[in-house]
């Protein structure tokens, strides 16, 4: 290896050594809105409410309708899985910076944030003992059975989804109350707790506390989307490639030999809108992804390539898809199906119906209602769970309603 290369590399390291960062949960910052861009988004809006005559609109570079969505193939060459490895260094150093003391550690994160992947690392690495959550019946009967059979070895042990040992029902917090009591005391020895975001903010004010903060993945700005992103297509081999708007034709980033792209206004406006949550927004930058529709020679579409990009093949990033129509007066039963499905990270229907002050009929028929506009989709399990395109706008309702919010 060159001292070149090696340099690299070695610069390739620390950069995915600071791109994950672990924090107490009061320290998550979220990333701020560029002016600008705001700006364009609530325009966005008022064309959308109240019309706008067609002529005023900028002819787009490229108009969607010319535009096509790519194959799974070519997604996963530009952004597939996120290597998690980095994020599994940066828990153990924040673990070891911690009391050896403490019996029980908590990472907390939002949904889709990679967090129970980052557990799963890290629990490979660490040899770990992996605790299956127990099955809904055995906690709406307190979980004894379950708490009897806890390993009693010296081994560390990981429990990735305390949202799964949970019901929000007169019954279903026995077992979690008596989980935590015992994890927290020490009886049940060393071990990670891993927890999403909204079951945290419901079961901090009614089930034991641990001393210390739990940790979280801090929040990713727009110059972190940039440098993961530009990651995971240098990581696949799939540059040169070059990101361009396909409204404006202005460069977002770039993968090739000479030009590394970096963060940009519209890389921070992904990163606000999703809150910091860096597995959402490379789902939301993914659905946005479009190339050119293949030539009559057959040659690929996404090659094509404006005047001035060289050899780099070039990948149209659309406009934001329209987000799902949620007003804030829409009825309360809506927000109580959303809100049971966040705070339990999905749930089965049938037991939604038992969770909530609903009949069956209406439970369904709000399913459906939400499948249809994109909020909601349903598992091949069964679960129904709020979709990554339906999150921020599920999210923006329960808050104009006033529900219990997650901190993230």
């Amino acid at each position: 290896m060159t001292k070149q290369n090696a340099d690299t590399r070695g610069q390739d390291e620390e950069a995915e050594q600071t791109l994950w960062e672990l924090v107490p949960v009061p320290e998550y910052r979220l990333p701020q809105t560029p002016v600008a861009s705001a700006a364009r988004a609530r325009w966005a809006l008022l064309k959308r409410l109240f019309g706008k005559r067609h002529d005023d609109d900028q002819t787009p570079v490229r108009a969607e309708a010319d535009l096509r969505g790519l194959p799974e193939k070519r997604l996963q060459s530009l952004l597939g899985a996120v290597d998690w490895e980095p994020a599994a260094d940066a828990l153990q150093r924040s673990l070891d910076d911690r009391a050896t003391a403490d019996p029980v550690s908590l990472l907390i994160g939002p949904p889709r944030s990679g967090y129970v992947e980052v557990l799963r690392c890290w629990a490979t690495r660490q040899g770990a003992r992996w605790i299956e959550p127990p099955a809904y019946h055995d906690i709406l009967e307190a979980g004894e059975a379950w708490l009897a059979g806890w390993p009693s070895d010296a081994r560390c042990w990981l429990l990735p989804r305390l949202e799964h040992c949970w019901l929000r029902h007169p019954a279903g917090l026995a077992l979690v109350r008596e989980l935590l009591d015992r994890a927290l005391a020490g009886r049940l020895g060393h071990g990670v707790i891993g927890c999403d975001s909204w079951a945290w903010a419901y079961l901090r004010y009614v089930a034991p506390l641990p001393g210390r903060s739990p940790l979280a993945l801090q929040a990713f700005d727009g110059e972190r989307l940039a440098a993961l992103f530009h990651g995971l297509v240098a990581a696949h081999g799939a540059g040169p490639v070059r990101f361009r708007n396909a409204e404006s034709g202005k460069l977002v980033f770039a993968v090739d030999g000479d030009d590394e792209g970096g963060g940009t206004a519209e890389l921070q406006y992904l990163a606000a809108r999703c809150r910091g949550n860096a597995g959402l927004a490379r789902e939301v930058w993914r659905a946005r992804l479009r190339a050119e529709p293949e030539t009559d020679d057959g040659a690929a579409g996404d090659d094509a390539k404006p005047a001035g990009d060289d050899d780099a093949a070039t990948i149209w990033v659309a406009a934001p898809a329209e987000e799902p129509p949620l007003a804030a007066d829409v009825d309360e039963e809506l927000a109580l199906v959303l809100h049971a499905l966040l705070q339990h990270n999905g749930l089965p229907g049938a037991l939604l119906t038992e969770l909530l002050p609903l009949p069956k009929f209406r439970v369904q028929a709000i399913l459906h209602r939400l499948a249809g506009a994109g909020v909601v989709a349903s598992a091949e399990s069964g679960h129904w769970y709020v979709t990554a395109a339906g999150y921020a706008a599920a999210r923006d309702l329960l808050k104009a309603q006033g529900f219990l919010l997650d901190d993230f």
